[in-house]
């Protein structure tokens, strides 16, 4: 049969008919039904080239699907020619064993195609519609966690996983995206590569341990917003991988993190955190948060690549930009020291942290205000910065950051650090909380000047040092270079072109051994 099935079906079905394309599909929707009929393709990851694989792929979808959706998959009906064109026939009847899925049909006379028959649920139920609308409620969320825990505790063992075939399939995508990418400026692939080598440096054996311990699963292989479904009777999880158990067999934290990533994207991280933590209550294993940060960059990164194939330039920068922070998430249970003199650009690469790896920032300066009781506009007095005075501003900020860090499993903290003492005092009051990373920030002379003085103009600033005051604690700086309690020290340009003090300090990250 040719690919126009759909096309005639739809012109002898009653009332109007909204036609969606997929791939491998057209789906049909139609009053209270919808009618799914495969495309004769083959793909490099499916074959529905002939109209016995075509019906196969129908049933085993309504075989595998109808357990988490209960009510929505009827079954596979024939599709026959009549007097009107191409018509709904008999409902195909499934009998043992097939070699190409997992039943096979009591043939129907006269039948020349193939639909899955599925109740039509509504759209403005998934938790993508809710999460656009914003009345995705923690009921809903709670609910949902609880049925995805339930499935991938009943769900098959799958032989297999760990780190090695991840670590391939990682490389395969990267990769792939350079290929597609060319010379586009806002895909590197040589950082996308340091990074995940880097990634799965660190966290390949909690790949493998979890590999070992069971948790490779015949899972859903599909688990976006749009795929849940908040019925009245319950949540459903629909249009689960029919066509390779293999995309469907992978660790339940991978299986999860693809919904976490999706909620993300549709700015729901509340949502997502919501439901890992209703997910774990109900005794599913997500794995740690840098491993779930991480299976959700790979997901990441493969719809990012569908969006370069379909050129869906809107799509791939929400897509980038959110595999960027999940990658900084991976890179981040440390505590972040930015360090540098005034003007020196380390606010400003601060914030930038902050907003990708989601940690709390401790900045010295409004700190420094709190503490006397002053607004963070105000302007303090020379008693304010008195040695004593200062190193009270760097122990409280110290003590903040554990507390941070204890809690989330890394911190920023945004200090001058000038002097070896009052860095020492910020690092005994953490405690060993986590690593500690200093990115140490620099910038040209002319350039620090010319930000000191315009800070001067701007009367939301915080900072109270002035041309002078910055050039003074410039000159006085002492190097961290060399300070045992620190675990890293990265020295990054914020006067630099292209990736600037970010690349820079990502690139030092995912080359060091001690990440993790």
């Amino acid at each position: 049969m040719t690919d126009g099935s759909a096309q005639r079906l739809a012109a002898t079905l009653p009332g109007p008919v909204d036609m969606r394309e997929t791939h491998g599909a057209w789906v049909l929707l139609t009053g209270d039904r919808a009618l799914k009929v495969r495309k004769p393709v083959r793909l490099p990851y499916l074959d529905y080239s002939t109209p016995e694989r075509r019906l196969a792929a129908g049933l085993a979808e309504v075989e595998l699907n109808a357990p988490l959706a209960p009510g929505i998959y009827l079954g596979v009906r024939a599709l026959v020619e009549a007097p009107a064109g191409l018509v709904l026939g008999p409902r195909v009847e499934a009998s043992a064993g097939h070699a190409l899925g997992p039943r096979a049909a009591v043939p129907v006379p006269g039948a020349v195609e193939y639909a899955v028959e599925m109740r039509r649920f509504d759209e403005d139920r998934t938790m993508a519609a809710l999460c656009d609308t914003g009345t995705l409620t923690v009921d809903q969320v709670d609910v949902v966690g609880v049925r995805i825990a339930a499935f991938h505790a009943g769900a098959a063992a799958c032989p297999g996983g760990g780190a090695a075939p991840f670590a391939r399939r990682v490389q395969a995508d990267v990769a792939e995206i350079a290929d597609l990418a060319g010379e586009r400026a806002d895909v590197d692939a040589g950082a996308l590569r340091a990074f995940a080598d880097g990634a799965l440096r660190s966290l390949g054996p909690e790949l493998d341990r979890r590999a070992e311990a069971g948790l490779r699963r015949d899972g859903h292989g599909d688990l976006r917003a749009e795929h849940v479904v908040l019925d009245a009777d319950g949540p459903l999880l629909v249009d689960r991988l029919e066509f390779d158990r293999e995309l469907r067999c992978t660790d339940v934290a991978a299986d999860l993190a693809f919904l976490l990533m999706d909620l993300e994207l549709h700015d729901a991280r509340w949502a997502a955190d919501r439901l890992v933590a209703t997910y774990e209550r109900a005794q599913g294993d997500p794995g740690t948060p840098r491993l779930r940060a991480l299976l959700g960059w790979q997901r990441a990164m493969v719809r990012a690549k569908i969006a370069l194939l379909r050129e869906r330039e809107e799509e791939l920068s929400r897509l980038l930009a959110l595999a960027d922070r999940l990658a900084w998430r991976v890179r981040a249970p440390v505590v972040l020291l930015v360090a540098g003199p005034p003007a020196s650009g380390k606010s400003t690469l601060a914030a930038q942290l902050a907003e990708r790896t989601g940690l709390p920032v401790v900045a010295t300066d409004p700190l420094r205000k709190a503490l006397h009781g002053a607004a963070p506009t105000d302007r303090l007095g020379p008693e304010a910065y008195t040695e004593q005075a200062t190193a009270e501003v760097y122990a409280e900020a110290g003590r903040r950051a554990a507390r941070i860090a204890a809690q989330h499993g890394g911190a920023i903290v945004d200090a001058t650090s000038r002097s070896r003492a009052v860095r020492r005092l910020l690092l005994r009051e953490l405690g060993g909380a986590a690593p500690v990373v200093a990115a140490v920030c620099a910038a040209r002379p002319d350039v620090v000047r010319e930000r000191a003085r315009r800070r001067l103009e701007d009367p939301g600033r915080v900072s109270d040092a002035d041309p002078e005051v910055a050039a003074r604690l410039a000159a006085g700086f002492e190097p961290l270079d060399g300070d045992p309690e620190l675990d890293l020290v990265v020295h990054v340009r914020t006067d630099a072109p292209g990736a600037g003090a970010l690349g820079e300090l990502a690139a030092a990250l995912d080359r060091w051994p001690g990440q993790g």
